[in-house]
C-alpha cells in the first residue's frame, strides 16, 4: 500500500470548483485548505486497479492545478532479504562500472 499527501495550488476564487473535482480522482481525498483559499491538501492511496503515481498525474494534471508538492509518502510494501542484497549488488556492480568508464 502506497499513501502520500499533496499541497495542491489553485487559485482561490476556484478552491472549491477544483476541490469537488480533485475527490474525483481514484484514491483521493480532500484533507485541507488553506485560510486563503489557495492551497489543499489531498491525500492519495493506491488501490484495486490503479497506482498511486497514476492519481498523481491526474491531480497534477486536472483544470484549475496549478501546481503540486509531494508533501509527505508511505509504503508498507516488503521487501524480502534476498530482493534487498540482489537490489544492492546490482547498485554496486553499476556503479563500479561507471567508475571504470
Amino acid at each position: 500500500m502506497k499513501i502520500v499527501s499533496l499541497l495542491v495550488r489553485v487559485r482561490p476564487e476556484q478552491a472549491a470548483e477544483v476541490a469537488a473535482r480533485l475527490v474525483g480522482i481514484a484514491g483521493a481525498s480532500l484533507h485541507g485548505t488553506t485560510p486563503d483559499g489557495g492551497r489543499l491538501v489531498v491525500m492519495l492511496e493506491d488501490g484495486e486497479g490503479y497506482a498511486v503515481t497514476d492519481s498523481i498525474l491526474a491531480v497534477s494534471v486536472a483544470s484549475g492545478v496549478l501546481g503540486t508538492t509531494l508533501a509527505y509518502e508511505y509504503t508498507d510494501e516488503e521487501v524480502t532479504p534476498d530482493e534487498l542484497a540482489t537490489a544492492m549488488a546490482s547498485s554496486k556492480k553499476r556503479h563500479v562500472q561507471e567508475m571504470q568508464a
